[in-house]
């Protein structure tokens, strides 16, 4: 009672003051003051104001009394103000915390059950019933007795026998892909709903499908495509075309005739076509015969036909038709391939009714739907050369982001996902039930300059470009760090293949190193070579006031996008200035005759260069995308077509397209595709995905919940 405190005040520390401990009232904490100035905050209803007071107490006094209660009552405020806005998900984030905490706390069972109501709604409208039933999962663990999950449980079911009843239906009716459709849908909708398993056991039995998860979705379907990914994979499905190519042999490609078979008389120059007799196309009424084939033939030789190809015009001769089903071909000269230059898509000439844009698919399937998360594939009923086992439909599902896909494919929504982006194949390959495999050629990632565009066509800004670049750090970037097999740094348009002894890669110069980042160099060119630009407008009564952004166009896929951005981060870091954007309508290619846009200056590609004998024209030839070649590179590919010795001649084009920076050279990237085990027969390496379509077994496997 005798004892005094002594008491400096904050706003005057000189001063001493005395008290005796008997006179004092209340002792008050700082942190208690914040404590009651929060509680009362949240009772005004000012939630963002209390936030700032409850997070400096959890940091700094924790173990405060009160603290844990007041908070609890926090975050039902704030989820209830959620709720009232309508941020159901927010809210349901909240009351899941506070579950957490106080479980026994009252009104929660309601509050969480009037949230989960207004998101099982929200999502089954959206037909998202995987997320609706790991709600409802998740409220029943919490509140096995809650009402909500009575409720939304039998709707769910009720509405899964009426499907059920109407898939029976459909399958009395015969009807089977629409059977099938809604067996999917059933089981998706319900899946534990009494004899929905048995019946979609059957149904699989009778109507197989697969589930392909892809970022690209197919605009076009050319087999062929030089830089096209979707085109080339789902051109597969639709089109058998003469000759396919296979895979890498001992000296350039090996190829296959679909249709029949080929003979190739090197010293004579002649080639015999004998095709398969009743290869119907899907409309059913027309079979291919050597009359179709030869009409074909022609085509591809006729600049005024959208089949023209320069190189086949150059080297046919003579064509006749020996019979119905056999046509010979007589070449001008030598050709180390000529079964490269036949992959082209068979059209019925002699039934003009028949001839569409696109064309009738000859190959196992046809286009059912197209919208724009899903194109759906049915079996052509024409196909000669389908198989009892091959699926009956496919179903292209668009994924924006790989890692999306992947996660399906984990869940076994999907079956196959056609490309696994380089950093998430450690996630693709730590699935137990997952099969990651690589494809048999890797892609040329390049820059493909508008040589019609005034700066683009400067050699020495394009120069700048390539040292502007840091391309080992973005491919390190793409790759997650990781050395992958096929996947360089290039220094030309020409694969580098994936080991010393890879046959792909006989157009490659070893003796040209890719050019090194160097920032500072490629300021002093862009300079040069702007300079020189504004002197031409000048010398043309303009003056150039400042140089317009460089359009940098890629396709619309993930690693596109990724690549695009950090390359537009290095050119601006050099005093570039940079518009990306993003193409949505196909890629344009000179496969197709197709320039690149006007206003475009550099489009990134992806460049399948399964063959550079003959693709070395597709990319740099004056038909070619960019628009142009120089007189060098021009006389180089004249060259090339008639030698017999290519390789040393495919060497110097590598050389001038370094020299003159033809394209940007970037990297080289070995894709993969990933599937579920329950899928056999994609196959070890294939060229594409669907290269095996007619031999994959699918096994039923139940959605993982």
């Amino acid at each position: 009672p005798r004892d005094k405190i002594k008491i400096r005040l904050l706003e005057s520390p000189d001063k001493l003051f005395e008290a005796q401990w008997h006179t004092i009232e209340k002792v008050e904490l700082f942190e208690q003051m914040i404590l009651a100035d929060a509680i009362k905050l949240v009772e005004a209803g000012d939630l963002d104001g209390a936030y700032d007071y409850f997070l400096y107490l959890r940091e700094k006094h924790a173990d405060l009394d009160g603290l844990d209660s007041a908070m609890q009552n926090y975050l039902y405020a704030e989820a209830m103000s959620a709720y009232v806005a309508k941020l159901f998900d927010r809210a349901l984030a909240m009351l899941r915390e506070l579950h957490d905490k106080t479980p026994q706390r009252p009104g929660l069972d309601k509050a969480l059950g009037m949230t989960t109501d207004n998101l099982v709604a929200r999502y089954v409208a959206a037909e998202d019933y995987y997320s609706a039933h790991n709600l409802l999962d998740n409220l029943a663990n919490r509140f096995p007795k809650q009402a909500t999950v009575t409720k939304w449980r039998e709707q769910l079911k009720s509405k899964a026998a009426a499907l059920l009843d109407e898939a029976r239906g459909a399958e009395q009716s015969g009807d089977l892909p629409t059977a099938s459709v809604l067996c999917r849908k059933l089981t998706r909708v319900y899946p534990e709903l009494p004899g929905a398993k048995q019946f979609a056991e059957s149904m699989w039995r009778k109507y197989p499908y697969v589930v392909v998860g892809v970022t690209l979705p197919a605009v076009s379907f050319q087999p062929d495509r030089l830089d096209d990914w979707a085109a080339r994979r789902a051109g597969r499905l639709l089109y058998r075309t003469l000759t396919e190519f296979s895979g890498p042999g001992s000296e350039c490609g090996t190829y296959e005739c679909p249709v029949g078979t080929i003979d190739v008389d090197q010293i004579s120059s002649h080639i015999t076509v004998k095709l398969r007799p009743g290869i119907h196309w899907s409309e059913g009424r027309a079979t291919l015969t050597g009359h179709d084939l030869s009409r074909r033939l022609l085509a591809m030789a006729d600049p005024t036909q959208a089949a023209y190809r320069a190189d086949w015009a150059e080297l046919l001769d003579k064509l006749d038709v020996r019979n119905v089903y056999q046509v010979d071909v007589d070449l001008k000269r030598l050709h180390v391939r000529p079964e490269a230059l036949l992959q082209t898509i068979l059209v019925p000439y002699m039934d003009p009714a028949l001839m569409q844009k696109p064309p009738l698919s000859n190959g196992p399937f046809v286009v059912h739907s197209r919208t724009e998360p899903e194109t759906i594939y049915r079996s052509n009923r024409q196909y000669f050369a389908a198989t009892p086992t091959q699926p009956k439909e496919i179903c292209e599902r668009r994924y924006t982001h790989g890692a999306d896909a992947l996660r399906a494919l984990s869940r076994g929504q999907i079956q196959v996902v056609d490309r696994v982006n380089p950093w998430d194949l450690d996630t693709a390959r730590a699935d137990a039930n997952v099969v990651v495999e690589p494809y048999a050629v890797p892609l040329v990632h390049c820059l493909i300059p508008n040589m019609r565009r005034p700066l683009i066509s400067n050699r020495t800004f394009r120069r700048a470009l390539v040292y502007a670049i840091n391309r080992g750090a973005i491919l390190r970037q793409l790759t997650e760090g990781d050395s992958q097999a096929g996947c360089r740094q290039i220094s030309g348009p020409f694969p580098i293949g994936t080991s010393s002894d890879d046959p792909i890669a006989y157009a490659y110069n070893e003796d040209i190193e890719p050019r090194e980042y160097e920032p500072r160099l490629a300021i002093a060119l862009a300079t040069v070579a702007l300079r020189e630009l504004a002197a031409a407008e000048e010398k043309k009564g303009r003056k150039l006031e400042k140089s317009p952004p460089l359009v940098l166009a890629h396709p619309p896929d993930e690693i596109s996008r990724v690549a695009c951005g950090s390359i537009a981060a290095y050119l601006e870091l050099v005093g570039l200035e940079v518009e990306l954007r993003e193409l949505t309508t196909g890629v344009p290619a000179a496969v197709s005759g197709n320039a690149m846009p006007d206003d475009v200056d550099l489009m990134y590609a992806q460049l399948a260069m399964w063959e550079p004998l003959i693709d070395a024209r597709r990319l740099l030839g004056e038909k070619g995308p960019g628009g142009g070649c120089s007189p060098y590179m021009s006389l180089a590919l004249r060259e090339l077509d008639t030698a017999k010795e290519f390789h040393p001649v495919l060497w110097r084009i590598h050389r001038l397209a370094h020299q003159d920076v033809a394209v940007v050279p970037l990297w080289q990237l070995t894709d993969h595709y990933a599937c579920r085990k329950n899928i056999s027969a994609v196959g070890t390496r294939p060229v594409t995905l669907y290269r095996n379509i007619e031999r994959w077994q699918v096994t039923l496997e139940s959605p993982q919940e």
